[in-house]
């Protein structure tokens, strides 16, 4: 038996995983749900059920050259969609954006019903501006409220 077998099969039965914390649901590795929630209502304040609510993000990072320069790179994630329910409410959520080590969120909102003008909203969002709260032993949820109010044709 070589030296990395034996030490593959000490650490295994010392209970130590092989694999990093990145993966989707790694057995004691901590994480966050970021969502994204609202309410879709018209000019009057009524609710709007079945609106088409697409939320991008883009996780601009900070890093620091080795002058001390400071720099923001640009990771767009995968657009999620939702519809909105009777009470014109969405959700929307993101897996653990920690990993990235993000400085703000840049949002892209985009809103569509028919008989209703489209609307788009962009807005940037610092950690500081989500309510974070512990919903289980590994898992964390930070939640960020965005309201949408469509104008009819």
């Amino acid at each position: 038996m070589n030296l990395t077998k034996l030490l593959s099969w000490l650490l295994a039965i010392l209970g130590f995983q092989m694999l990093s914390c990145t993966g989707e649901d790694e057995y004691g590795c901590p994480y966050t749900t970021y969502k994204t929630s609202g309410t879709v209502k018209d000019e009057n304040g009524n609710n709007i059920q079945g609106a088409k609510v697409n939320v991008k993000i883009d996780v601009i990072t900070g890093r620091q050259d080795y002058m001390g320069g400071q720099h923001g790179d640009s990771i767009c994630l995968d657009p999620q969609t939702a519809s909105t329910d009777k009470k014109g409410h969405y959700e929307t959520s993101h897996r653990d954006l920690d990993n990235y080590k993000y400085k703000k969120l840049k949002y892209e909102v985009i809103t569509d019903k028919d008989g209703y003008t489209p609307d788009t909203i962009r807005k940037e969002v610092n950690k500081s501006d989500f309510r974070f709260k512990d919903t289980g032993d590994w898992e964390t949820t930070a939640t960020h409220e965005i309201n949408i109010v469509l104008k009819k044709k």
